[in-house]
């Protein structure tokens, strides 16, 4: 049964940070090889119907403290996206953020974005498609209940039935969903632990349903469940940097000239009350 309370909160915050928790493990990786650096921007931007288009450049970070890079002025580029036969030039924010203020470009499903800079006298370029909103979506439960999960006597705990988010999916695209706990005071799932990521995020599927398993869950209370629909690229960033290598590899990307990642999301929100026992 699907919950259909609408609470207006914009779908990226949580996927954005799937992406920087992703982006953190890739800068973890230590470099093999002598492969000489080389300067490069790091973009990241989600393009999503109904908010205002928001494009982050970074500076690629050296792999090792040996490396001298000459620091470039992320607020004084020239970024622009297209949409249709208009161009328009985003605003500087300040701290390499790049922002459409007024809301005039309108960000839809099916349409195709093309976002372009100059960094360094090099073009560095991305294009996107806006994927559609997820349809017939239904999740199994609207409530779970459980015990909490007590490392010192794990038999005690109870362990309820997954939770099955499912979606129409004709063209075996992409979905994935993310979790977090809404609500301002956190009790976590496993007794007295303190999660490193408040937020869980499943695999991408190219079926028409994803489990929840109860003890992925971080905390107790009302969960919010977004399912997302996403695009290839941001699957292929999302399980290469998910993967265990220890040597550094250049990350998968769809920027031309750059890191990072400009990509089109569409979502629909559900909610799961997860009760202590």
């Amino acid at each position: 049964m699907k919950n259909n309370v609408d609470h207006n909160i914009p779908v990226f915050p949580a996927i954005m940070m799937v992406f920087l928790f992703l982006l953190w493990g890739l800068n973890s990786c230590q470099k093999s090889g002598t492969a000489a650096f080389t300067d490069l921007p790091v973009v990241e931007a989600y393009l999503s119907p109904g908010e205002k288009i928001s494009i982050t450049i970074t500076q690629k970070v050296p792999y090792d403290d040996g490396t001298t890079v000459t620091s470039t002025n992320l607020d004084a580029l020239d970024v622009r996206v297209v949409s249709g036969d208009i161009e328009y030039l985003l605003v500087s924010m300040g701290s390499g953020v790049y922002k459409d203020t007024s809301g005039t470009i309108k960000v839809i499903p099916d349409s195709t974005y093309i976002f372009h800079l100059k960094y360094n006298g090099t073009e560095v370029s991305s294009s996107t498609m806006i994927p559609s909103k997820p349809t017939s979506v239904t999740q199994s439960v609207t409530f779970i209940k459980m015990s909490q999960f007590d490392p010192d006597n794990p038999t005690g705990s109870t362990h309820p039935e997954p939770v099955i988010i499912t979606f129409a999916n004709t063209d075996a695209s992409y979905y994935l969903t993310t979790v977090e706990c809404m609500d301002t005071t956190l009790v976590p799932v496993y007794k007295d632990s303190i999660p490193a990521n408040d937020m869980f995020s499943s695999l991408p599927v190219t079926g028409t349903e994803i489990e929840i398993q109860p003890m992925r869950i971080r905390y107790f209370g009302m969960n919010r469940i977004i399912l997302y629909h996403i695009n290839p690229e941001y699957s292929t960033f999302f399980m290469r940097q998910a993967s265990t290598s220890q040597s550094y590899q250049e990350p998968p990307t769809n920027i031309v000239n750059g890191l990072g990642i400009f990509t089109g999301i569409n979502a629909d929100t559900l909610y799961l009350n997860v009760i202590q026992q």
